[in-house]
Order: structure tokens, then C-alpha cells, then sequence
């Protein structure tokens, strides 16, 4: 008669610590990709408030030396709120309540998001204006901005 004859409790022991690690490598390989992922999500979303800027911005040279000057996360203007309600509103009430109205959207697109604006040397011709989107995105993505991720758009004046 044949014994029967089963696995030993460390060949057991073995092939489940082979399959542990097979699975914590394909975890972490799917963890990385994810945050891959929404970091790409993010930037995405922080072009496309940069283009909105790019595309309404040069519609407004004469109050961008204004808008450089203002905190950059002032509160909204009691004139601005009526720029939206059909009332009349000057070019600067108007570029106010598009600032808020981006502000507020970078904040609540992107983690802890910010808008900048800067203009080099002067914000009249020969100048730079210079627009940064900043947030805390993950953490394993290398930051370009210190802390900070952050996209940035320079046009000449």
C-alpha cells in the first residue's frame, strides 16, 4: 500500500509567501499608477483654467497692472457679484468678478489649489505676465514648485 502523500506545512508555508509577495507588488504597482493617474487629472484641469485665463486676460491690458497688485486670494468684490447678475459693471469690477469666479474654481478643482498672477518688469508692453496654478497634489509625484505642484504661463505684453 502507497502512503498518501500531501504537502509539508513548509511547502505550504512557501507558496503562500511567494503569493504575498506577487500580490504586494501588483498592489503597489496599482497604487503608483492611480496616483499617476489623478496627478495627470490635475494637471489636466490646471491647463484648462490656464487657457481659460490665456483666452479672457488679454481682453483686459489696461487693469492687468490692477489685478498683479490685488492679494492673490482676495475676497470677491461686492461690485463683482453684480458683474453676474446683468448689472453694469466697469472693465475693472469685470476682471474682478472673472478673478474670483477663477480663483474659487481652482480652489475647489484642485487640493488646496492657489492662482498667481505677476507681471515682470511692468505689466505694460515690453513686460511679462506670468500666471502660476498651484496645489498639493500626491506626494510621490515630484513637486516643480518647492512644495508645491503648480502650472505655469508666460506671454510677453
Amino acid at each position: 500500500m502507497h502512503k498518501a502523500r500531501g504537502f509539508s506545512l513548509l511547502e505550504v508555508n512557501l507558496a503562500l509567501a511567494i503569493l504575498a509577495l506577487g500580490l504586494s507588488a501588483m498592489m503597489s504597482s496599482y497604487l503608483s499608477v492611480a496616483q499617476k493617474i489623478q496627478f495627470s487629472q490635475q494637471q489636466q484641469e490646471a491647463h484648462l483654467l490656464l487657457y481659460q485665463l490665456v483666452q479672457v486676460l488679454p481682453l483686459y491690458p489696461e487693469q492687468l497692472a490692477w489685478l498683479a497688485s490685488q492679494s492673490p486670494v482676495s475676497g470677491q468684490p461686492a461690485s463683482a457679484s453684480a458683474c453676474w447678475q446683468g448689472k453694469h459693471c466697469n472693465e475693472q469690477q469685470m476682471l474682478a468678478a472673472w478673478w474670483q469666479y477663477w480663483q474659487v474654481s481652482v480652489s475647489q478643482v484642485l487640493p488646496e489649489g492657489e492662482l498667481h498672477l505677476a507681471c515682470s518688469f511692468s505689466c505694460n508692453t515690453g513686460g511679462k505676465l506670468s500666471l502660476q496654478i498651484r496645489w498639493h497634489g500626491p506626494a510621490q509625484t515630484m513637486a516643480a514648485c518647492g512644495d508645491w505642484h503648480c502650472s505655469i504661463f508666460q506671454w510677453p505684453l
